[in-house]
């Protein structure tokens, strides 16, 4: 019952999330279009014709991304010789085995027997073989259900698309429901949590994701003027990798070492890892505080901890949104701080003011004498 109810419950969070993702430029074009005027004759259904835009435009983008992506990774295959990448990985066998014989060597001279060594490393190599075989039935497994991630995709973009035409009725009938059967008071403490939640995650998420395509583009520029192979593939990967924090640097560090290390561009690898550094650095300083809001500003431990929970409850995916989650977290713990340390404020102002009066008021008998 709980996966029945998880695979009808996908498509729809995704829909929310993207509805809830695009309604900033929908509302754009729904500004753009009502300006719209030919001949006292103004343009109807705006919000229509601005979903109908928003959704062209995400899909033209995709579709560009992918294209060159695919392109550019052809490309570098189609130009790069086979008999070069055979000797190259020759050359690197090679160099393995003359590394491994002078370790066993120099281990003989100190007593202690190649046979362990040998033993470790077939250990090693047997847990190698069963990682690979479980990645490549998981890859298969992944193909096998490509279908229904299709499905999932399509159902998804169409629930988003009525939820960005009627999302003000869907909200108005939401508060309608709350008003019938909640009081005041939870209706306001609802109220402000939804208001929080949309200033913490409009704040993240849309800011991280214009970061995104920034250090998408960045990246891919300074490493294609560079001269690092697959400079688009990296590129692309490293900035969708800003989504997690920490994650997008290593990609692009990781892969841009790979990629060099492998074409013997030593020269190039060392200019691109100090062009790397200098992005970053332009990045995390002035870039996202920029694009970002002022909400999610916590400590990078709180971050960190974040991360690890978003890792254990949900894998990659609660990666994603362990951040805003914490941020949010932390606002409403800071807050209710604040309200606490207000109450208590009151109180003690209250007490004061009654030991005040008790000082001015005179004794009774004084009071009788008078």
């Amino acid at each position: 019952m709980l996966n029945w109810v998880m695979g009808v419950a996908k498509p729809i969070a995704i829909a929310f999330i993207l509805a809830y993702l695009l309604d900033p430029v929908v509302n754009f074009f729904e500004n753009l279009y009502g300006k719209i005027k030919i001949k006292n004759w103004k343009l109807k259904s705006g919000r229509t014709w601005a979903v109908m835009t928003t959704v062209l435009l995400l899909l033209a983008i995709i579709v560009l991304g992918i294209s060159l992506l695919v392109y550019n990774v052809t490309n570098q295959l189609r130009l790069a010789k086979l008999d070069d990448i055979v000797v190259l990985a020759t050359n690197y066998i090679n160099n393995i085995n003359d590394f491994y014989a002078s370790v066993l060597a120099k281990l003989e001279t100190v007593n202690i027997h190649s046979e362990q060594i040998n033993d470790y490393i077939k250990d090693n190599a047997t847990k190698l073989v069963d990682a690979l075989k479980t990645g490549g039935t998981s890859f298969v497994s992944s193909l096998a259900n490509i279908s229904s991630y299709i499905t999932t995709v399509i159902f998804a973009l169409v629930i988003s698309i009525y939820f960005m035409i009627d999302g003000k009725m869907i909200k108005n009938y939401i508060r309608k429901v709350g008003r019938a059967f909640l009081n005041n008071n939870w209706n306001t403490r609802i109220s402000i949590f939804i208001k929080d939640a949309d200033y913490v995650f409009s704040g993240y998420i849309r800011g991280q994701l214009l970061d995104v395509m920034v250090m998408m583009f960045a990246l891919t520029v300074v490493l294609s003027i560079i001269g690092v192979k697959y400079s688009v593939l990296i590129g692309i990967i490293a900035g969708l990798g800003n989504l997690i924090p920490y994650l997008g640097p290593f990609i692009a560090y990781f892969g841009t070492a790979i990629s060099c290390l492998v074409y013997g561009q030593y020269q190039k690898l060392i200019i691109a890892v100090i062009a790397l550094a200098i992005v970053q650095a332009l990045d995390g300083n002035i870039i996202a505080p920029k694009l970002l809001s002022q909400s999610i500003k916590i400590h990078p431990v709180l971050v960190i901890i974040s991360l690890i929970f978003g890792n254990a409850i949900g894998g990659l995916f609660g990666m994603l949104f362990a951040v805003p989650v914490g941020a949010l977290l932390k606002l409403l713990f800071s807050r209710y701080v604040d309200t606490r340390l207000k109450e208590k404020q009151e109180e003690q102002d209250t007490v004061k003011q009654k030991e005040q009066v008790r000082e001015k008021k005179p004794p009774k008998e004084e009071a009788g004498i008078n």
